[in-house]
């Protein structure tokens, strides 16, 4: 059976004031300490219960989230979530405390321009006022017999801090609804049996209206030729009537709590009110009028695709958001995010992916009140009415797992850049090779003679592109889990994993021994190529490839004097191969070491035996090219909407294809160990 004396709520966001402390202004790095809540108990009125309660905030640590405030919450201007102008700076990480049944934390004030104004009266004492937005996740609700019922927050969130000129109410501490947040799952422990998901009002009191003045007694009749039975006491009036007049304490806090309404709104009615008092059913009309305009006019334009706009510049700081939250230990420009971005996105770095979400939607103007997670991250993410769209937030989830994958790719490791060439192909057909050795030599030319023809001969031998792809799903689940891996640690994987596809085409072609355009293998004593025993680096042995490498002929016969670049080894031959190559003065001649300083060292672990290389440049000589698809030379990245996942799916795709050209600037030496 269910617990009577329990029942859930959806609530909203709420805020009460809270205070600085000027003297405690420290220049060194423009913070100042504020006091963000005593849990002060205040009067408050239910609105669905039609009557007043006490609420308390616990102080105890247990019962308060900090978690938000600790990770750097943004310090706002007026609660406004909805402008980045509007951020005056930022609670310093791991600066919330809670101690003796107060709450402080130290914020550090902006320096840029636009707010300097607004820091500066801060730091003089002159703004003091600080309002703090909370979620309460929990009430214990205890009631005692001629007092009201009290109402005791046992787990509740603060998530932003903002300063503002006077805060709502500030007297009672008055909390008011940031209705654009929505609302959030709230259990009451102790309370009455109500419907379950009922919607918790804003518990803001309305004053009750005065009461009417006692009229003068009038004058008694001379005659009275009876006296008239005493009139009935007349019932108590009805709060809030439609008769009844309406008061401008009454006007500001429908308007707060309301949304679509706002302040502008407020100050338009207390003006119609003092020109000619409203009764509650004129008030109720003009809020119906204003609400139907509002919900029906045009949703703000946040689609996909558009450029230079409050829109592009949206998902931009969403995609840095979520980059930074991700790869925290990477710095911003690391990430290709300057300073002034990295300051943009911090209004959205401490949202969860499902906050996020919901955030897109109000500002797309789709009412996200009533929705659950499930339905928050669908529409979210483009599907809505069963129907798949793109939207911007689905976009700027792809886009940053996208940016982030083509970091990564662009910061891998990779062994081989110095010795192989690398080009493009226009397409997937088969290329030719034109072999090295068949350039027409250059012939005399006598006076008036004529310049004769000469022909590239094509080897035969030929080489395609491959495709080489995989896909992550971003699924609803993900967004609610608030797996934000999806935006670090699994891009950097598929990158790597990428860069190391690469290596794998490059270094196949060279330990693999392909066979080549003359129809024999790679290396073979025919080529002129490979050492006939396997040797340690030494002097003799390096000297013995230099020699072979220096013998090299075209094919029409002439000297190609191919000087080797690389010294190629693996993991085995590493140390043998740094103390050969090390830069040491030689007392005698024959101690000298001609190689050192003159070879460049390449180690790569896909070589693991004792064998080793020596490669010429590719900007001289041909050697092995790696080649991509002309136009997508990285790793390709692309999303799309599917119904397969129930979210969006995220590609990468790698098209790419390794081929030796010319065996005559490679050498190889079985190897040795070394002695």
């Amino acid at each position: 059976m269910p617990d009577l004396n329990t029942r859930s709520v959806t609530a909203p966001l709420l805020s009460r004031s809270a205070e600085t402390r000027p003297a405690s202004y420290r220049e060194s790095d423009n913070s100042i300490e504020v006091v963000w809540s005593v849990g002060a108990a205040g009067i408050r009125f239910d609105w669905y219960d039609g009557g007043y309660y006490v609420e308390e905030l616990s102080m105890d640590a247990s019962a308060v989230r900090l978690g938000r405030l600790n990770a750097g919450a943004c310090l706002l201007d007026s609660h406004n979530t909805y402008s980045l102008s509007s951020v005056l700076g930022s609670v310093v990480p791991g600066s919330v405390s809670i101690a003796n049944g107060e709450g402080t934390a130290r914020v550090r004030l902006a320096k840029t321009p636009d707010v300097a104004d607004t820091v500066a009266k801060i730091i003089d004492g002159h703004i003091r006022s600080l309002s703090v937005s909370y979620n309460v996740f929990e009430f214990q609700r205890t009631e005692r017999e001629g007092e009201h019922p009290h109402m005791l927050a046992t787990d509740w969130e603060p998530v932003e801090l903002s300063f503002v000129t006077v805060p709502f109410d500030a007297a009672a501490q008055v909390r008011q609804r940031s209705a654009e947040q929505g609302g959030h799952p709230c259990t009451i422990r102790g309370a009455t049996a109500n419907p379950e998901g009922q919607t918790m009002p804003d518990p803001t009191p309305t004053p009750a209206p005065a009461p009417a003045p006692t009229p003068a007694p009038a004058p008694a009749p001379t005659p009275a030729p009876a006296p008239a039975p005493a009139p009935a006491p007349a019932p108590a009036p009805e709060p809030q009537t439609r008769g009844a007049v309406v008061t401008i304490a009454r006007i500001r806090e429908q308007c707060a709590r309301t949304a679509d309404l706002g302040n502008e709104f407020a100050l338009e009615l207390i003006e119609a009110n003092e020109a000619a008092p409203l009764t509650e059913a004129d008030f109720q009309s003009r809020i119906s009028e204003r609400l139907i305009s509002a919900r029906t006019r045009d949703p703000i334009d946040a689609r996909a695709g558009r450029t230079g706009t409050e829109t592009e510049s949206y998902r931009t700081a969403v995609e840095d958001a979520l980059l930074l939250t991700a790869n925290s230990s990477v710095k911003p420009d690391a990430l290709g995010i300057t300073s002034e971005r990295a300051e943009a996105a911090r209004e959205f770095r401490g949202l969860t992916l499902l906050e996020l979400g919901r955030d897109y939607l109000q500002r797309t103007g789709v009412r996200t009140s009533g929705l659950g997670k499930h339905e928050v991250a669908g529409q979210a993410l483009g599907m809505r009415g069963g129907a798949l769209t793109t939207s911007d937030f689905a976009n700027a989830l792809g886009n940053a797992a996208n940016r982030r994958v083509r970091q990564a790719f662009a910061a891998a490791p990779q062994s081989f850049r110095g010795w192989v060439s690398t080009g493009t192909l226009p397409d997937f057909r088969p290329a030719s090779i034109i072999g090295m050795g068949d350039a027409p030599a250059l012939l005399l030319v006598k006076e008036n003679g004529e310049i004769k023809h000469g022909a590239l001969t094509d080897t035969g031998d030929t080489y395609k592109l491959a495709t080489y792809a995989r896909i992550i799903p971003i699924s609803r689940q993900a967004i609610i889990n608030d797996d934000k891996g999806l935006f670090g640690r699994i891009p950097t994987q598929f990158a790597n994993k990428a860069a190391d596809l690469e290596s794998d085409l490059v270094y196949s072609q060279l330990q693999g021994n392909p066979t080549v355009y003359d129809g024999t293998a790679l290396f073979t004593s025919g080529h002129g190529n490979l050492a006939a025993t396997g040797t340690a680096i030494t002097v003799a042995s390096v000297g013995a490839a230099r020699a072979a490498m220096r013998q090299q002929k075209t094919a029409e016969g002439g000297n190609m004097s191919i000087r080797p670049a690389f010294l190629i080894v693996g993991p085995l031959q590493e140390t043998a191969a740094e103390q050969f190559l090390a830069v040491v003065t030689a007392q005698q001649t024959a101690n000298v070491n001609p190689f050192s300083g003159k070879l460049q060292l390449v180690i790569d672990e896909r070589i693991i035996d004792y064998s080793w290389y020596m490669a010429a440049d590719p900007n001289a000589y041909d050697t092995v090219l790696l080649a991509h698809l002309e136009g997508q030379e990285e790793v390709f990245t692309d999303t799309h909407l599917s119904f397969e996942v129930d979210g969006i799916k995220f590609k990468a795709r790698l098209d790419a294809t390794a081929k030796v050209l010319d065996w005559r600037g490679l050498y190889k030496n079985p190897g040795a160990a070394p002695a």
